[in-house]
């Protein structure tokens, strides 16, 4: 049976989730999230597929993944698809995000890291079927993203990935997260400005923001007050979203984490961004 209604931005529409934090399995970081978290506040950004037995039943959920890349010519096994799109049933997420990336050849070769889209005729019409075909399947309402862009396949200008994006989530009526850090990665190694890239998903819904887990132990190349004044830029150009989740790197130390997690609640209870304030605002 398809579900229609789960194919529109009304779909991940409704009240703030917060302040997410990425799932750790592990005693120490199952004693941080229920001793100093609250579900009022918190929500829990599971990557999958993964290990799912012990998410705290009692947070709100999204789920995560990048090993459906969507940009791939290469479609994943349905296995592996079968298995992510039942485990976010299981935890009942909100949503279920992916990478507008490849991650793969045709022959089933992987990468082990998502690339940046080699553009195609073919490659628009191709994500966007693969995305309803998915809701479709699964009844899952579902969210893209960009990675990082480092250098131009064939000659491709990093504006094209913006642009691209912002029409598949218009013409597919599919919300975007805007990831912080690959967006700043990308201008960085093209020499364009943060907000330039920005001001190409003007228009488009921006479900949810990535901000990364560096810079509060200043072991980044960016520091936190510099991550704080961009996450100020995109909220303001985008005041719609409806999470805000912290990303965990596969160098960041659990206790880097968890005093990042800190410092950005700290941060948001005393903004004017607070959460689940009177006029439903971070």
């Amino acid at each position: 049976m398809k579900t229609e209604t789960l194919l529109t931005n009304e779909a991940i529409s409704g009240k703030r989730l917060g302040i997410g934090v990425a799932w750790i399995d592990s005693p120490e970081y199952l004693e941080f999230i229920n001793k100093e978290l609250d579900p009022a506040y918190h929500y829990i950004e599971v990557h999958l597929p993964s290990n799912i037995e012990n998410v705290p039943s009692n947070f709100e959920k999204i789920a995560h993944c990048s090993t459906l890349p969507l940009a791939d010519l290469h479609e994943p096994t349905r296995k592996i698809i079968k298995d992510v799109f039942q485990q976010a049933k299981e935890i009942e997420a909100h949503w279920i995000g992916e990478h507008l990336s490849i991650l793969g050849t045709t022959d089933g070769l992987q990468f082990g890291y998502i690339f940046a889209p080699i553009k195609d005729e073919d490659l628009k019409s191709r994500v966007i079927r693969r995305i309803k075909s998915y809701q479709e399947t699964y009844g899952i309402p579902f969210v893209i993203e960009l990675g990082p862009r480092y250098h131009d396949w064939g000659g491709v200008d990093v504006l094209e990935d913006y642009i691209l994006l912002k029409e598949i989530s218009i013409e597919a009526n599919i919300p975007i997260i805007l990831d912080i850090p690959h967006t700043w990665a990308t201008a960085k190694a093209f020499n364009k400005s943060f907000e330039e890239l920005l001001s190409f998903l003007k228009g488009a819904h921006i479900a949810e923001i990535h901000i990364g887990a560096s810079g509060v132990s200043n072991k980044g190349q960016i520091s936190f007050e510099q991550s704080w004044n961009q996450l100020v830029i995109c909220l303001d150009m985008f005041p719609d979203v409806r999470g805000i989740t912290i990303e965990l790197g596969k160098n960041t130390k659990t206790e880097d984490y968890c005093h990042t997690i800190r410092e950005v609640s700290k941060r948001f209870q005393s903004s004017k961004w607070r959460i689940n304030d009177e006029n439903n605002r971070f």
